[in-house]
């Protein structure tokens, strides 16, 4: 074994050249060395610029941009592939939910679950919200509470049906420690989804809190949340008619 590194240390460029003319399909096998080799610079002397030796040099260069591309293409793909996946799974659970307090412990505990999140909070605008105090935990992150009403519309503003915060420190935002009240503390990153109630035009959000900076950011795509959203907006807007608590908050 001690010979074998040896052998490999005092390897030369006469060597691997004589190999490379034993074995003249090495690079079709090995075609992604080509990219991180050096291509020769020919002299023609005086101020004759070798233009093959440019242009090799940019196709290089392309060829490691369209390499980084298609790999982030690659990471964001999968990415859409596992939202849409949990957004089914969470569809799926709404949807068998057939009364309020069905569809409150799915939103409290499956969808941290299936979105492997820290806080899944349903917050709705309220004149409730000035008599009731909310109450959470870290071990009871999740679940509904009353925002005082118009603080909506100032967190997102009335244009916004999306927002996307890579870090909460970072991007301020008045009255996200109402929509995660009690546990603010710990949400680095958030997405927080307006959705609004058909039969009161009341305003609700859907907000994600997680424990990492950037875990959700503005370059990220949120179609699939979106019409997570509106799965539980007109379930919301069911269960509170059904129960008769729309009529008291």
């Amino acid at each position: 074994m001690a010979e074998t590194k040896k052998s490999k240390g005092a390897l030369n460029a006469e060597q691997v050249a004589e190999y490379l003319r034993d074995n003249p399909n090495f690079f079709k096998e090995y075609a992604e060395l080509l990219e991180s080799m050096t291509p020769p610079e020919v002299n023609h002397g005086g101020n004759v610029v070798d233009l093959q030796h440019h242009m090799l040099g940019k196709l290089q260069s392309g060829l490691q941009n369209m390499k980084s591309k298609y790999e982030g293409l690659i990471l964001s793909s999968r990415d859409n592939m596992s939202t849409l996946h949990s957004v089914h799974e969470a569809v799926l659970s709404i949807m068998r939910a057939h009364e309020l307090e069905q569809l409150l412990e799915v939103v409290a505990i499956d969808l941290p679950a299936v979105f492997n999140v820290d806080v899944v909070r349903l917050g709705i605008e309220s004149e409730a919200a000035e008599f009731y105090e909310n109450k959470f935990g870290e071990q009871n992150a999740s679940g509904i509470s009353f925002l005082e009403k118009g603080l909506i519309d100032a967190i997102m503003t009335k244009e916004k049906s999306v927002l996307l915060i890579a870090d909460t420190e970072k991007q301020f935002l008045y009255g996200l420690d109402q929509v995660f009240s009690d546990c603010a503390d710990i949400v680095e990153s958030a997405v927080i989804l307006r959705m609004r109630l058909p039969s009161s035009q009341r305003n609700v959000v859907l907000a994600f809190g997680v424990r990492i900076k950037n875990h959700f950011h503005p370059g990220q795509g949120s179609e699939m949340l979106s019409f997570l959203a509106q799965v539980i907006e007109d379930k919301l807007d069911e269960c509170l008619n059904d129960s008769g608590i729309a009529a008291l908050i």
